[in-house]
């Protein structure tokens, strides 16, 4: 580990590698708590990750060198002085972790990205004549906390599949919309692999799929698809697999979606978003009924609160029929259709 400090002098601001010479020896139980935190933040926020030709980072080759001839402190002081050419002033002071580190039993290197938060700690004390009382103290430079989300974290592993030789994961659990551009591109040299249009039309497909194979009436799918239109539509720069399922889909189907969702490639954190691919799928949505009945409609006038509602048939013994009305619309016309 090593520490990225901001200093000020003479009013200009600049940060420093205060670099270390032995790496941090951590007990089973401390190593544990950090490979914990690390593994849930990839497991639920990772996108892919390759090497850019647009950025001019020494990192990706870097890691090459390290993975073959496994000099973990040149490496380490090299990606030090590197985040601090790229780091943002806005940035605050924290640690750079870099380590060996497995996934999926394939060897790979971990780089870390962690800024220091403040606490006050609290802790019951006993004075002289039995009198209890609450000590306060405050902890300036606590990291790796149970809530702490100011990090950032890359496994990047070697690979045949680019030129460079290297591909990997990045998880930005400090910025939830995205990732810092500096920290991907400029410090680490990387991209993502898949373009914002291709995650997104991923994100439709895939959460379409997961909604129709659940257990949810037909009445909740509807609603479901509809608001997965209005989301990916929306004026918001972001969409949010999570945020979705908590949003729209009820509490006790919740998980079955998630699963079904994440097992089919669903992107499962918050990313930018491009929808210009599946732009004219977003426009209508389509409800196919039994007896050769279809209706396509806008997908914010379908559900609870639009014209068009689909409820299930009280007189229905099974729970299989719907009743479809449309409210307060006018008649504009009747003409013939092709079939489909």
């Amino acid at each position: 580990m090593h520490q990225i400090a901001l200093h000020e002098h003479n009013g200009e601001k600049k940060f420093n590698a205060l670099l270390t010479d032995i790496p941090v020896e951590l007990d089973a139980r401390d190593l544990g708590f950090l490979t914990d935190r690390f593994s849930d933040a990839l497991e639920k926020r990772a996108l892919n990750v390759v090497p850019s030709e647009h950025v001019d980072s020494p990192s990706p080759g870097a890691v090459v060198s390290h993975l073959r001839t496994a000099d973990l402190k040149t490496l380490s002081q090299l990606l030090a002085g590197r985040l601090v050419e790229s780091q943002r002033l806005n940035a605050k002071t924290g640690l750079l972790v870099v380590a060996d580190a497995v996934l999926d039993g394939t060897p790979g290197v971990l780089i870390a990205k962690v800024e220091h938060q403040e606490a006050m700690q609290a802790e019951a004390t006993t004075l002289e004549g039995g009198l209890r009382s609450i000590s306060i103290k405050r902890i300036p430079d606590l990291v790796f906390g149970e809530q702490t989300r100011i990090y950032k974290i890359a496994v990047l592993q070697a690979t045949d599949k680019n030129p460079v030789g290297i591909q990997g994961f990045l998880a930005d659990i400090q910025n939830g919309g995205g990732f810092a551009n500096y920290f991907l591109g400029e410090f680490l040299g990387l991209k993502l692999a898949d373009e914002p249009e291709v995650l997104t039309e991923r994100f439709l497909d895939k959460m379409t799929e997961a909604i129709h194979q659940s257990s949810l009436g037909a009445d909740e799918k509807i609603e479901a698809q509809a608001a997965l239109a209005v989301d990916i539509k929306s004026n918001s720069s972001f969409v949010d697999a999570e945020a979705f399922i908590r949003t729209h889909i009820p509490p006790s189907h919740q998980q079955d979606i998630r699963s079904a969702a994440s097992a089919r490639g669903v992107p499962m954190m918050s990313f930018t978003k491009d929808p210009k691919r599946i732009s004219a799928r977003l426009n209508n949505l389509r409800i196919n009924l039994g007896t050769e009945i279809s209706l396509v409609a806008p997908p914010h006038q379908i559900g609870s609160q639009g014209q068009v509602r689909v409820e299930r048939d009280p007189s229905s013994s099974n729970g299989e029929l719907y009743d479809v009305t449309i409210k307060g619309v006018p008649l504009e016309s009747v003409t013939n259709s092709r079939p489909r």
